[in-house]
């Protein structure tokens, strides 16, 4: 574990990295972050509103700033910082560098069919993946972020299934095997 005792959450939409967060913060192993509600403070709005009022481009500024400052924390009295991560924040610009650097950065790892599942679960949360289900090109659209996102996430320095977070018992169960593997 590094010694800043920062764990950064990376991985695709739906694979869980808030749920997981928020048990790990809720059973008192960590203090979390969520970059996109940091950005959301910053800007004065939803990533959604800041996307369509301003374009991506301003969003992804945004979302470097919030990681070369997440990087930059520490877990505070000796606790750790848990950082959850936009399913984009480790591709673009130096962003994973910066993680890499700063903390232990964790790929979390859902099946496709269980990523799928919690996506249209989810509808009205995630425009693009709602424009996927709109055109009926859900699973098309998933598989081809996941291979482009792939390379990025592969550099983390462990992964973690996350497949299983989705009921109380599944989640205190993954709360428990992310604890003994990462020592927090």
């Amino acid at each position: 574990m590094d010694s800043r005792r920062v764990i950064f959450l990376v991985g695709m939409p739906a694979c869980g990295k808030s749920t997981l967060a928020r048990a790990l913060e809720a059973a008192g192993a960590a203090c979390c972050l969520d970059l996109d509600e940091l950005v959301e403070q910053r800007a004065g709005m939803s990533v959604a509103q800041l996307m369509a009022l301003r374009g991506e481009p301003e969003f992804r500024r945004m979302e470097a700033e919030a990681v070369e400052a997440a990087a930059a924390m520490r877990g505070g009295d000796g606790g750790v910082l848990l950082v959850s991560t936009g399913g984009g924040a480790p591709c673009h610009g130096r962003n994973m560098d910066l993680m890499l650097a700063g903390g232990t950065v964790v790929w979390l790892q859902a099946s496709v069919e269980r990523s799928l599942q919690r996506l249209v679960e989810a509808r009205g949360k995630r425009p693009a993946a709602d424009r996927a289900i709109e055109r009926g090109e859900l699973r098309p659209w998933f598989e081809t972020l996941l291979a482009a996102r792939t390379p990025h996430y592969a550099r983390a320095h462990a992964t973690f299934d996350s497949t299983e977070l989705d009921d109380a018992p599944a989640v205190a169960a993954a709360v428990e095997r992310f604890r003994a593997l990462f020592g927090i």
